[in-house]
């Protein structure tokens, strides 16, 4: 009898052991890709290659996922560097959750990837224009803009020459509506490692592969074991630091206040919290230029949300792009 009870109370035990763990599968389905190599990219899911030519005849790739569904426009995502391989932003799976209820775009900036060359003294309205050719090839009159980092500044230009196919933008870890406004906390934060990534920065190549600036990729994180694994993801994505200085020439010059000010879109600025890339400082300045602008500071999380907290990320961004 006894032998009987305890075989039964071993049978309970197992199968709430198996409930619990399809329960857990059932309620979180975005953890086993939450820090995906290439979540979207690499053999997880399909990102389906366009490509299309800017108005001074550069050709432009770009990368769709998702469906335009009903009350929905595409949303065009802007990475930042300059220079950077956009690739980074698919890492963690927020770019695949948010593409599950809207097309979602991402292009490769002049000087990478599969795009053409940037030339000797890039605008950064030839960046805007290159939104426009690829808002023209989807074949669409209205489009939503998510600029990350530097990326929000192309939206801001974008912003500027296209107002017309605006629909509502995002600005993640953004820069200030100008270069010299934009606040760093490296120095402060991170004093005893500044000088090592100035050395490395100095160094670099034309061209170099994303595990050259490790030492600055660990300082855009809270979590130290998601850092560890974004930095592996990314270490063979090539990067272009000739864009990146040539391009921060133009920038220097440009104040992007006015058209902030005047702008009818809906805007959302989203900061982490402990950023000392881009001080949070710099969100509050910017949420403060733009008429009604909502402000989400993420707690727990530092330059790269999409990949540190990618669920409550892209819960953030699919909430406000729905309203």
């Amino acid at each position: 009898m006894n032998a009987q009870k305890s075989s039964r109370v071993t049978g309970l035990l197992l199968l709430m052991v198996a409930l619990l763990a399809l329960l857990s599968l059932w309620v979180k389905p975005l953890v086993a890709q939450d820090l995906a190599p290439d979540a979207g990219g690499e053999g997880h899911t399909v990102w389906q290659q366009d490509t299309t030519t800017s108005a001074d005849g550069t050709r432009l790739a770009f990368y769709q996922r998702g469906e335009r569904t009903r009350g929905t426009v595409p949303l065009v995502v802007i990475s930042g560097g300059p220079g950077s391989n956009h690739r980074y932003m698919r890492v963690g799976g927020a770019m695949d959750a948010l593409a599950r209820d809207r097309q979602l775009v991402m292009f490769d900036q002049r000087g990478t990837g599969a795009s053409g060359l940037a030339g000797d003294a890039p605008k950064l309205a030839d960046w805007a224009a290159d939104v426009e050719a690829i808002r023209r090839a989807l074949g669409t009159d209205k489009i939503d803009l998510l600029g990350h980092s530097f990326g929000g500044m192309v939206a801001m230009a974008y912003m500027r020459d296209y107002s017309d196919h605006v629909r509502a933008v995002v600005f993640n870890n953004s820069t200030g509506a100008t270069l010299s406004g934009t606040k760093s906390l490296l120095a402060d934060v991170f004093p005893d490692r500044v000088k090592t990534w100035a050395q490395v920065r100095a160094n670099l190549p034309k061209r170099f592969k994303a595990s050259a600036i490790q030492v600055f990729t660990e300082m855009e994180f809270v979590d130290l074991e998601r850092a560890s694994t974004f930095v592996n993801a990314i270490a063979d994505y090539t990067y272009n630091i000739e864009v990146n200085n040539a391009l921060r020439q133009d920038m220097a010059t440009l104040d992007f206040t006015e058209t902030l000010q005047n702008t009818s879109a809906p805007v959302l600025v989203l900061h982490g919290r402990y950023d000392p890339v881009i001080s949070p400082s710099t969100a509050f300045e910017l949420a403060g230029l733009i008429p009604g602008a909502r402000l989400h500071i993420m707690e727990g999380t530092s330059h790269l949300p999409f990949a540190e907290v990618p669920s409550r990320y892209a819960d953030v961004v699919a909430g406000f792009l729905s309203r």
